[in-house]
């Protein structure tokens, strides 16, 4: 599903640089060059996203009324939606490169170089998000002009939100990466564990509205937090603490299990 550098590129090698920052950035920056040398993904999923939008959301939102709303409200709630959803989706990415990456031998040369563990895991996880947000900004800046969102303070803890999604999906899939060995299986394992927690949530459509197997799990998925805080900042100005609190940790909790699962995997010799 995406292309990883090999080895022998040196424009691709984290340098050993001054500052304990530096090996973090040149490791996030590498992970972001690989967005642009595929730009297939690029495409593909934003005309999705058009599509989504300006098709199918428009569309429904014709067929939808919600009790105490105005008639357009179900195209600005499906349109924030669908930027968290795109988010989502475009995080787990990080996960297959890596799992190519152990695949092909790249991963072991990455981990001779001058680079400790916890900027290693940092950096790649720093690298998938930051790739993520690079992609979906111009989806985003889309939305807030269709919908007239133009207050600073708002916009900002917005992107806030949408960053620590990344982060923390970056994070997951990186640990759905090292801990199944199968490329059958980890192929089946993300496309699932993304469609469960992409639909399983509140991201584009109301709770309300889902059968009661879904609204009962639907309010814990990471992809409701980052959707619940997003429409608040944007909507209503306000910040939805708990959900901002229950991102952050979905954030500590799966890049710690990733950085522990990434290097016990490699340590016990899964992919030698």
């Amino acid at each position: 599903m995406s292309s990883s550098p090999t080895p022998g590129n040196a424009s691709n090698s984290p340098t050993q640089a001054s500052g304990p920052a530096s090996p973090i950035l040149q490791i996030a920056l590498r992970d972001i060059s690989v967005l642009f040398r595929t730009p297939w993904i690029i495409i593909s999923r934003s005309l999705a996203f058009i599509i989504q939008l300006f098709v199918f959301a428009f569309l429904i939102s014709e067929l939808v009324v919600i009790p105490g709303r105005p008639s357009s409200y179900f195209f600005e709630y499906y349109a924030v939606g669908s930027v968290v959803g795109t988010i989502a989706s475009i995080s787990f990415i990080i996960g297959y490169d890596i799992f190519e990456e152990a695949e092909e031998g790249v991963l072991d040369y990455l981990l001779t170089l001058p680079v400790s563990r916890r900027q290693f895991i940092i950096g790649r996880a720093l690298g998938g998000a930051i790739r993520a947000m690079i992609y979906i900004i111009p989806m985003f800046v889309i939305v807030a002009v269709l919908e007239h969102f133009n207050n600073p303070a708002s916009l900002a803890a917005a992107v806030l939100d949408l960053f620590l999604l990344a982060f923390g999906v970056t994070g997951l899939s990186i640990t759905v990466a090292v801990s199944v060995r199968s490329a059958n299986r980890f192929d089946v394992v993300l496309a699932l564990l993304e469609l469960a927690v992409s639909r399983a949530s509140t991201a584009l459509y109301p709770i309300a509205f889902m059968p009661s197997y879904v609204a009962a799990v639907a309010p814990f998925s990471p992809v409701s937090f980052a959707a619940d805080s997003t429409r608040s900042a944007l909507t209503d100005v306000t910040l939805n603490f708990p959900s901002l609190l229950g991102l952050v940790a979905f954030v500590v909790i799966f890049l710690g299990l990733g950085s522990a699962f990434y290097f016990r995997k490699l340590e016990g010799g899964v992919y030698a």
